[in-house]
């Protein structure tokens, strides 16, 4: 897509450090850049809000931002990492990259241009370095418009076939190179592998008590717990009633049964349209990172589409079952499938699980040069959902 139109640039204001921005061709951005002075800070609140409705594990939420003069950091929160279903952490890192491709996509919807630099041996700790600069190389007004209505919906899909034009749009929606996609209509031969192994590992993991209760841990099971966390999945996401907690739990480790929850997913899949699988070049960081990109962008196309998805990520979750998978997909040494999806209409849309305020995913240092961001811990005070 080409960029859209831009008027001549009036003025152009400075920060302290690589950052400029042009005031040019946005009249509403321009007048509010104007009057806050255009600095780093109010930049961050334009972007984060945006960010921290990317998609995680159980919706653990497993970031935090710090912001500085010469751009925005995004830190891995290992305190929210889920050592039994995600013990080597890389789907804590996909999350990541997640986070930073609706960053990315809010910049370039103001007219701003980033520059990632993922886990420099400059910074103190890992992280992802964003630099931000004046003039978006690339229109992203549907993919912005879709941050705030992309979900997973793990609801019922209609059974229609997606189009061969949306497919192809989704697939060219990913950018990165390290990462491979590959699609799976439901009712070509070819999928029926995947479903088994769907079911497998399905199988497994609700035969694993330590799974269940770290899966038990991060449900809602109210609405209480819901506005109280502001993470995990909430009930209603999930797609049944609200209830206590010790109801809930028991409901989980008593009533549901794993070759019934494979059952589930397997309807859940035939009732859809294709599964995507997202490949992984090699095994290490910042390839899962690059994976987080590049489903988030693929996603985003699809909700711009009116296209649903959901997770059916079991496979990649189960060690050996991620390697027969991979053998069966004849990939070559180092490159893991690491992300499922399912694909579809939905019947309706389910209730969105929450998200923590930016106060809370924003690092609290002093107000001073270095840290910027203390006006949008009073301002962001209220929880968003995605």
């Amino acid at each position: 897509m080409g960029q859209r139109p831009r008027a001549k640039c009036s003025c152009a204001i400075l920060f302290p450090g690589p950052i400029a921005i042009s005031v040019i061709g946005r009249p509403s951005f321009t007048s509010l850049v104007i009057a806050r002075r255009c600095d780093m800070e109010y930049i961050a609140e334009q972007l984060i809000p945006f960010a921290v409705r990317a998609p995680s594990g159980h919706n653990t939420q497993p970031w935090q931002f710090s912001v500085h003069q010469d751009g925005i950091r995004i830190f891995p929160d290992l305190s929210r990492r889920l050592p039994v279903v995600d013990p080597d952490d890389h789907a804590l890192f996909i999350s990541l990259g997640c986070a930073l491709d609706n960053l990315i996509v809010a910049a370039a919807h103001q007219g701003l241009a980033a520059r990632v630099e993922s886990f420099p041996a400059d910074e103190p700790e890992p992280c992802l370095r964003v630099r931000l600069s004046e003039g978006a190389s690339e229109n992203t007004d549907a993919l912005f418009r879709a941050i705030p209505e992309r979900q997973s919906n793990r609801g019922t899909y209609d059974g229609r076939a997606i189009d061969a034009s949306d497919l192809t749009a989704m697939l060219e929606a990913n950018g990165c190179e390290s990462v491979q996609i590959r699609p799976f209509r439901v009712g070509d031969p070819d999928i029926e592998p995947l479903i088994d192994f769907v079911r497998e590992a399905n199988i497994v993991q609700f035969n694993d008590p330590a799974f269940v209760a770290e899966l038990v841990s991060w449900i809602r099971f109210t609405r209480r717990e819901v506005s109280t966390r502001q993470d995990g999945l909430a009930a209603a996401a999930l797609g049944f009633p609200a209830v206590p907690r010790w109801l809930g739990r028991w409901i989980m480790t008593r009533l549901v049964k794993p070759e019934g929850e494979a059952d589930r997913q397997e309807k859940a899949i035939r009732q859809s349209s294709l599964l995507l699988l997202f490949i992984a070049r090699e095994n290490d960081k910042r390839h899962w990172v690059d994976v987080g990109r590049s489903f988030e962008r693929v996603v985003l196309t699809a909700t711009s589409l009116g296209i649903a998805h959901a997770h059916v990520n079991m496979p990649c979750e189960v060690e050996p079952i991620r390697r027969r998978l991979a053998a069966h997909l004849s990939l070559n040494a180092g490159e893991q499938p690491l992300l499922l999806i399912r694909l579809g209409y939905a019947r309706k849309r389910l209730p969105a699980s929450p998200r923590r305020p930016v106060d809370r995913v924003l690092r609290r240092t002093s107000c001073n040069g270095d840290s910027v961001h203390c006006s949008i811990q009073r301002k962001r005070s209220h929880a968003v959902f995605d």
